[in-house]
């Protein structure tokens, strides 16, 4: 219970741990204004996604574009044409015009006509720029106090998403824009007027509106660029969303009836000449030479959110403040950490875990939602961020994705030092029984001392008997170890297959789907060959030749990495042959391929050991045998061998004699050779070429506990269980010849079917 408790402790505690540091990051990407674009382009994606609104049948635009201007042959138009133009659109009895033309100084002839007009008509406003050096009013529309900003506000993308209600100047003196002008003056008549909600945040009522000014802690917006009383424009559309009228049709008075009549007119240029038109939501970052909005748009846009806001309760546009879009990204971010895991706990398909699959469910569903949450939030007024949740939510599916990987990997670890354990604790018990043999074996001999010849014989053979219970144990403890060896080899290569399948099995589809990115990023270069500076930057500095071709040699690798990993926990099954204990046809050459590849480390050492392996197989039937201890015995013999060869090297290097040329002309070989002796049996050959056997030495290899190595190498029983092996319980033979300082060759005959006695 408490080791459960534990295990679930930590598991959750590296899930919060991911989840809050993710938050955390993302938060402070958001608060540093690294995803400020990024979120501005995701919100510009609703306008133009959303469903298209009527056109303003309450505002009229007279436009001023490169026809009129040659029409004229005369720009800026001069104080009488402007008089006449403006006396035209009063003979239709609009309820104000608003003139988006600087008129400051005087622009002859017909000044004195002008100012006429703007004596004589109170329904005139006109502009004055706010910011920067400023641009002053009309004076007689000053004094009159008929004037409002023209101030337009870009966002760092140079997008118009913000509109002055009240403009601010240096000095702190305050002015409404021409857009709120119009449209409180529009309203006067409607009897809608402001009214004060909360002085002292500045929340205003107009009607069935509510205006909240932007502070700096709302949304990507910080407080030095939110000056005078600013709100976010929602947008009726472009100019093809109000009713349009030229100004050579209003000078040359064809004007239709009733067309401007109880209505709002602005008089402004739209000609790319006028350089007065601006980016907007509804321009892409993709389209540099998509049309822009003129400024007059802009303010027409403003008057008719302000009048449909008042008269019919149209939504105003809120950001969400900073502290509820932190708690926005951190429950995106948690949201996916626990669900990823969740999922990651499940397996599907016997087993498999599908982990690719899996983050890819989590990542595209939180995307889903997020985009799908923020437009229904914004069609109901409210900009949620969107990018920066779904960057939590990509992070964090990808962290606990890496993290369980890990996580489990560490649980099948400690699976493992839990067998190990158990076999440490049969090795005590078994030792502890030797222990016991061996003081009741001391005190036999203590008490055959006092005995005569006659017992001292009999106690002789009591020996004799208890060393031969000695191997026999031995033996069994051996064959116990080899045992649990192959369960947990078996248990390995079983659990490291699965991931390894996973790895093998993605690299292709992630070949597909990088070339499927590159085939995109090709067409992009074609399609749009010059693309933006930071673009062609970012280009450069990934070097994106150098990546398509070395990515493609990175995924080899890890194929090539994959197939390594299979073939050795291929070698690892056929090795411990956990299944195959009953006697049963097995390849011979199987056995001997897998117990080298295993070995494989210790033939190519680090140290510059090198043995070459040379194989001369003949052509063999599947044996009758025992393939788990057939191996055993091949595992032993290839051993000493190598053994045997590093001693060699080892003396060599002791007496410097051991050099490159040498090593060249003269390799560390293991020849194995098998063939048929006749129709019955077959031949096993291990051939060495490293320091020898004495004479002395050979007549007892295959003795228990006999071994010439120093302590802890070796028990003294890897030959002794081999001999045992081929020779008890396979009723063949095995020979030893050796020369010293030339090499050893071990000889196994083994028969084709064998007679279980």
């Amino acid at each position: 219970m408490g080791y459960k408790l534990t295990k679930n402790f930590q598991q959750w505690k590296g899930v919060l741990l991911i989840a809050s540091s993710v938050s955390l990051g993302v938060i402070l990407g958001n608060i540093t204004g690294v995803f400020q674009f990024l979120e501005w382009a995701s919100y510009d994606q609703f306008f133009r996604l959303r469903p298209p609104e009527s056109v303003e049948d309450q505002i009229v635009i007279v436009t001023v574009d490169d026809d009129d201007i040659n029409y004229l042959k005369d720009y800026p138009i001069n104080d009488g044409i402007m008089a006449k133009i403006l006396s035209n659109i009063q003979s239709q009895n609009p309820r104000a015009i608003g003139v988006d033309i600087y008129r400051d100084i005087p622009v002859n002839p017909g000044h004195e006509e002008l100012i006429n007009i703007f004596k004589k008509e109170p329904k005139i406003f006109g502009i004055q720029l706010m910011g920067g050096n400023g641009i002053n009013p009309p004076p007689t529309l000053a004094d009159l106090g008929q004037v409002g900003a023209s101030d337009i506000i870009p966002d760092a993308d140079s997008k118009i998403r913000r509109a002055f209600i009240l403009a601010q100047n240096a000095e702190k003196k305050t002015q409404l824009s021409l857009g709120s002008q119009l449209a409180l003056n529009y309203l006067e008549k409607e009897n809608i007027s402001l009214e004060i909600i909360d002085p002292k945040k500045k929340i205003y009522k107009l009607g069935k509106a509510i205006f909240k000014p932007l502070t700096g802690k709302e949304g990507e917006y910080v407080e030095s660029n939110t000056g005078g009383y600013q709100i976010i424009l929602n947008y009726r559309g472009g100019i093809n969303k109000f009713t349009t009228i030229s100004m050579q049709d209003v000078l040359n008075n064809k004007i239709p009836p009733n067309l401007m009549n109880d209505k709002l007119v602005f008089l402004g240029g739209i000609a790319p000449s006028l350089k007065d038109s601006f980016l907007t939501p509804y321009n892409s970052n993709l389209l540099i030479n998509e049309a822009q909005m003129p400024g007059i748009v802009i303010h027409a846009n403003l008057a008719s959110q302000m009048i449909r806001g008042a008269k019919e309760g149209r939504l105003m546009l809120y950001p969400l403040s900073k502290k509820y879009n932190w708690i926005w990204i951190s429950s995106w971010s948690f949201l996916s950490c626990f669900s990823c895991w969740i999922l990651l706990e499940k397996r599907f398909s016997k087993g498999y875990h599908l982990y690719f699959f899996k983050t890819f469910l989590i990542i595209f569903s939180a995307g889903f939602l997020i985009i799908g949450i923020s437009y229904l939030t914004f069609t109901n007024g409210w900009i949620l961020p969107i990018f920066s949740p779904f960057l939590a939510s990509i992070c964090s599916a990808i962290l606990i994705t890496n993290y369980h990987n890990q996580w489990y990997l560490k649980q099948v670890n400690l699976k493992l030092k839990i067998v190990n354990s158990e076999l440490e604790n049969s090795n005590l018990k078994l030792e502890n029984s030797n222990q016991q043999l061996e003081n009741a074996n001391q005190q036999l001999e203590n008490y055959s001392h006092t005995l005569e010849e006659k017992v001292e014989a009999r106690t002789a053979k009591l020996k004799q008997a208890l060393d031969e219970l000695k191997a026999t144990q031995s033996h069994l403890i051996q064959t116990e170890k080899m045992a649990a060896l192959g369960q947990m080899v078996a248990g390995v290569a079983h659990e490291i297959n699965n991931p390894t399948n996973f790895i093998y099995g993605n690299v292709n589809p992630a070949k597909d789907y990088v070339n499927d990115l590159l085939e995109l990023i090709s067409a992009y270069q074609e399609f749009y060959p010059d693309p933006a500076p930071e673009i062609e930057n970012l280009r450069e500095d990934i070097d994106l030749d150098y990546l398509k071709e070395d990515f493609f040699k990175i995924l080899d690798s890890i194929k090539r990495g994959a197939q390594r990993i299979k073939e050795i926990v291929e070698s690892l099954k056929i090795f411990a042959r956990l299944d195959e204990s009953a006697i049963k046809k097995v390849d011979i050459h199987q056995g001997i391929d897998s117990t080298l590849m295993i070995l494989n480390n210790r033939l190519n050492s680090e140290n510059g050991l090198n043995i070459k392996i040379i194989k001369e197989y003949g052509e063999l039937p599947k044996i009758q045998c025992y393939a788990g201890q057939m191996n055993q015995v091949f595992m032993n013999i290839l051993t000493n061998s190598i053994d045997a060869i590093e001693e060699k090297q080892y003396q060599l290097n002791l007496n410097n004699q051991n050099d490159q040329n040498d090593q060249k002309y003269h390799p560390n070989l293991i020849t194995i050779t098998t063939k048929i002796k006749n129709e019955n049996y077959v031949l096993i050959t291990f051939l060495d070429n490293g320091m020898g056997i004495p004479e002395i030495v050979k007549a007892k290899i295959f003795d228990p506990f006999f071994t010439t190595k120093v302590v802890g190498k070796g028990s003294g029983l890897g030959l002794s269980t081999s001999h045992s092996i081929i020779v008890d319980q396979h009723n063949g033979k095995i020979h030893c010849n050796s020369t010293p300082e030339k090499g050893t060759e071990f000889t196994i005959e083994l028969p084709i079917d064998l007679k279980v006695k």
